[in-house]
């Protein structure tokens, strides 16, 4: 993109053959409901931005990647979790007497991006519903395109009947200002792409049935500090920054009042995770249920490996009656992991 006029809106335009050649360069091929998204996203029909949804392992967040990815424009990438993480920094760190507007806070994290992607977009917590309510129409008044991928339909956002009401100035937005598209139901291809462990990142790692605790479990050797400040501590059973390697049973991260934003800022520092004694499903509660599934999100964004030692073999695991909202994307991400050898120990 030159200086040329721009006439349309912010949308970046890009060639539809310029991003199937990106998607297919490493011999996959589109199915007929992703060759159709990726002619909408590089079609005419866009001005302002799209909303993107579907079903999981459907290709929302690949697609939208190497859209981002094949666009030579100034562009930002982020997650949900993210980025009201990076508004709450920006605010918090004003100084006293120069407090910063949440609009403000939003240009600034943006920059001169032409292109603003974030990955899964969704809320269960009312108060980031409500943060959500003033973020958005800080984006939309910038000139940059704006592109959100989500597993639920703008109407469907926060579902709990109890706190809908307060998305619904947000779903307003999305559906007057952005294109709504779902890309039709398919194949989940998650689960055909993983399951060996040999990938890279995220699905480098793997899920290991240990019959007994292994000797990093034994106890507490460890304190990371968490939080904007850093002042808070986390205890786990060992860390080593140099490395990027952190080990923590499932109670010291799932179990205690751990939130997205502490996972967010350790994912900085330790790019390879040990997640140990994860208990039988029946055994463990709604919360520490939802921050496994915040963790797992995490660490899949930012494409990090994740080993994990459990109770049961994950096929068994995942058969669970007691699970997490958005549990479908949960365990789709969860079949990335390899499948590692029993541990009797």
């Amino acid at each position: 993109m030159s200086g040329r006029r721009r006439e349309r809106g912010p949308w970046p335009h890009l060639r539809e053959t310029t991003l199937t050649a990106a998607l297919e360069a490493d011999g996959k091929v589109l199915d007929a409901g992703q060759r159709a998204t990726v002619q909408l996203l590089t079609g005419r029909r866009i001005t302002r931005g799209v909303y993107l949804h579907g079903g999981v392992g459907r290709g929302k967040t690949w697609l939208g990647a190497e859209f981002f990815n094949a666009l030579e424009v100034p562009k930002l990438r982020l997650h949900m979790h993210a980025l009201l993480g990076q508004v709450n920094q920006v605010v918090a760190s004003a100084q006293s007497g120069q407090p910063i507007g949440i609009d403000h806070a939003v240009a600034r994290i943006v920059g001169d991006a032409r292109l603003v992607f974030i990955d899964e977009f969704h809320v269960h917590d009312v108060g980031d519903a409500m943060l959500l309510r003033r973020v958005l129409p800080g984006l939309l008044s910038l000139d940059a395109g704006l592109l959100l991928t989500s597993n639920y339909p703008a109407d469907g956002l926060l579902p709990d009947p109890l706190f809908h009401h307060t998305m619904v100035p947000v779903i307003e937005m999305i559906q007057s200002s952005l294109t709504e598209w779902q890309i039709p139901d398919g194949v989940d291809y998650r689960p055909l792409n993983a399951g060996d462990g040999r990938g890279a990142g995220f699905a480098s790692g793997s899920w290991t049935v240990a019959g007994s605790p292994g000797p990093k479990a034994a106890g507490s050797s460890a304190r990371v500090p968490v939080g904007f400040s850093g002042t808070r501590q986390l205890e786990v059973a060992a860390a080593d920054p140099e490395a990027g390697e952190l080990v923590a049973g499932f109670g010291q991260l799932c179990g205690a009042p751990v939130s997205v934003q502490d996972f967010l800022g350790l994912a900085r520092t330790y790019s390879r995770w040990h997640l140990l004694t994860v208990p039988r499903p029946e055994e463990i509660d709604v919360q520490a249920f939802q921050r496994f599934a915040f963790l797992v999100d995490v660490l899949v964004d930012a494409d990090l490996r994740l080993d994990v030692e459990a109770a049961l073999p994950l096929h068994e695991w995942v058969r669970a009656a007691h699970l997490p909202r958005d549990a479908d994307r949960f365990l789709s991400r969860l079949s990335l992991l390899g499948l590692g050898r029993t541990n009797t120990a």
